[in-house]
């Protein structure tokens, strides 16, 4: 199950790494960050707890993974990172205003660190 998510977020990520540069892709960037994230963090918390990650609130799934992180004496420093997209997520996927280049740009980058953050972690664990 985690390679599905895994599988999901190089998509997600592939994408927003083909388009982050172009301000006319704004959206999709914010978007394809936030989604990239959320997939990954799927993938860690499956790892960490295996069992499959269920329901729409992804602060509670940031939330679960930093506890079995802390539990495991893993870093928790994308915690920050994953914070920043999911708090992100309603304005940029619902909102009715566009979204700004700053803004996509700022969470491309929080997408590309706590992507690290992950296959980091995920190496860490036995």
């Amino acid at each position: 199950m985690v390679e599905v998510f895994l599988e999901r977020a190089k998509q997600l990520s592939g994408a927003r790494d083909l388009v982050q540069d172009d301000a006319e892709y704004a959206s999709a960037i914010a978007l394809l960050s936030v989604h990239s994230a959320i997939a990954l963090n799927d993938a860690l918390l499956i790892k960490l707890t295996g069992k499959t990650v269920t329901g729409d609130d992804h602060m509670q799934a940031v939330r679960e993974m930093a506890k079995r992180c802390r539990s495991r004496k893993l870093d928790v420093t994308g915690i920050a990172q994953i914070t920043t997209l999911i708090s992100a997520k309603t304005r940029v996927s619902y909102g009715d205003e566009a979204t700004s280049y700053a803004l996509a740009f700022k969470l491309s980058i929080a997408s590309q660190r706590f992507e690290a953050w992950v296959y980091k972690r995920l190496e860490e664990i036995v």
